[in-house]
């Protein structure tokens, strides 16, 4: 009768181990740095219209500033041909900004982008180009790739 109750309490014991060492285990997203610029970080395919019979896609890069913990370099931005020019934005309150700005080819641009599902995997962006003296306003999605 003692080894039988005995076996019971060790039962007991373990069994009370083991649920508190798991419930105490929770998943660790490893890409989260708690950076609210982290999300919209990658390449993106970027599927832009104007004039509405007008469109073409391209990528563009969303990379961290390391000079500013509240904006993103963003390259290609508008399709000038080069994930080498860039501009920078801003991120605050589940955007980017693009305040106005030259770009190194000399187009001026400016606007913003958002995400457009829960999963934070596409978006929507409006912005304007002004290309030798020629203003377009574009609207476009963005899937992550």
């Amino acid at each position: 009768m003692k080894s039988l109750k005995t076996t019971f309490l060790s039962f007991l014991l373990i069994s009370a181990l083991v649920s508190i060492l798991y419930s105490g285990c929770e998943p660790v997203d490893e890409n989260t740095t708690g950076d609210d610029r982290d999300p919209y970080v990658g390449e993106w395919l970027l599927n832009e219209s104007f004039k509405s019979t007008l469109s073409q896609s391209y990528i563009i890069t969303i990379s961290l500033d390391p000079m500013n913990s509240s904006q993103v370099i963003i390259g290609n931005l508008g399709n000038p041909g080069s994930q080498d020019i860039t501009v920078k934005g801003t991120v605050t309150s589940g955007q980017v900004i693009v305040s106005s700005q030259k770009m190194s080819n000399n187009w001026m641009i400016e606007g913003a982008g958002s995400f457009s599902n829960i999963s934070k995997t596409a978006m929507t962006w409006t912005y304007t180009t002004i290309i030798g003296g020629d203003e377009q306003t574009y609207t476009a999605t963005a899937a992550l790739q």
